[in-house]
């Protein structure tokens, strides 16, 4: 085959693949009520994910759970902080001085009666270089509430990074532990200062473990809620905590607004239009590293063929991805959670 032809090829199937729903340039439109009620009832739909972006944001980042944040955040920050009674929600996008600066964007960002700062962070999807991100987005938080000619640094706030992962942090890779606190120490592994600590939860060493987690522990009864909500026998209901009964009920899709049923649903669409995307893409690249192991020799030759196939087509493939998914309305956040790929990666392939 021809590589104009295996072009043709491969953009036909992806114009078969896009998202029929969406035209080109303009985001997914709010499925009718009718529209919502039949994918609820098509997909079984009883409980959201609360690690979904739009389940993590309902339960957390609003008013009317504020208590459940708060209980969170006591459960596994408070020995650094003390007890936080009161959390305020702030601007979740922090702008540079000068236009052409860099800008961050968090999941959930709020402060404490005390002044403290919260990141707040659900990362379904590997960030390359995740450490350092969170040291960008600490850095941001600290300097933007400092005023010119303000040299009394006993006012910098404190700033305070809590992490849910998906997956397992390269930098704890091999250990069990599924919770890090991490610190600015010295060399007698004495505590230097507290007022910057990042905190890691790696839920898939949770879910690993949980046959042999203390469930007495508030921590594991949180995280357990966040990793089994979905899958939550019946006949366990009535053994919750007062808090666990709490976080079932805001995950029930029956509580939810008519509007709220129909944004969780476009969220759960647009999801699955960004995952065929990225799957089709994988797939084409996948087929014309076969193409180009043919006469290489059998097993070999397709091993070897998919490997420089992958790899010759990776950065044009990759710009292809991000700009298909930019033109069809998707935002960053969105496309950095459903990839894998950080902000800097995607604009780099933008340009």
């Amino acid at each position: 085959m021809s590589k104009r032809s295996r072009k043709q090829k491969r953009k036909q199937r992806t114009i078969q693949q896009q998202p029929t729903k969406s035209k080109k340039g303009e985001k997914r439109a709010l499925p009718t009520l009718q529209e919502t009620e039949d994918y609820i009832r098509e997909h079984n739909l009883e409980v959201i994910n609360p690690l979904s972006d739009f389940g993590f944001k309902r339960l957390l980042a609003s008013e009317r759970n504020k208590d459940i944040l708060i209980h969170l955040l006591n459960a596994f920050i408070s020995e650094d902080t003390g007890v936080i009674t009161e959390v305020t929600f702030l601007p979740t996008e922090l702008l540079g001085i000068k236009k052409e600066d860099k800008y961050v964007r968090f999941d959930l960002y709020c402060k404490n009666q005390d002044g403290d700062r919260f990141i707040v962070e659900m990362q379904n999807g590997k960030q390359q270089h995740y450490a350092d991100r969170l040291r960008v987005y600490t850095s941001f938080a600290t300097v933007q509430n400092l005023k010119p000619g303000d040299d009394k640094y006993e006012h910098v706030p404190r700033v305070y990074s809590f992490n849910m992962m998906s997956y397992c942090l390269p930098e704890f890779k091999g250990r069990g532990n599924f919770y890090w606190r991490v610190c600015l120490k010295d060399d007698d592994n004495e505590i230097f200062t507290k007022n910057t600590a990042y905190y890691f939860v790696e839920l898939s060493k949770f879910a690993a473990q949980l046959g042999t987690i203390d469930m007495g522990d508030e921590r594991n009864r949180l995280l357990y809620m966040f990793t089994n909500v979905v899958y939550l026998p019946k006949k366990e209901i009535n053994n919750l905590t007062p808090m666990q009964l709490r976080f079932y009920k805001e995950c029930q899709i029956t509580n939810f607004t008519d509007m709220e049923k129909q944004d969780y649903v476009k969220s759960l669409m647009e999801h699955d239009d960004v995952r065929e995307m990225v799957e089709c893409e994988r797939n084409e690249a996948k087929e014309e590293g076969i193409q180009i192991g043919i006469g290489l020799g059998i097993e070999q030759g397709i091993e070897r063929g998919i490997e420089q196939g992958i790899e010759r087509g990776r950065a044009e493939r990759n710009r292809q991805i991000i700009l298909s998914l930019l033109e069809n309305g998707f935002d960053i956040a969105t496309i950095e959670k459903v990839t894998g790929m950080s902000e800097a990666e995607i604009l780099a392939l933008k340009e």
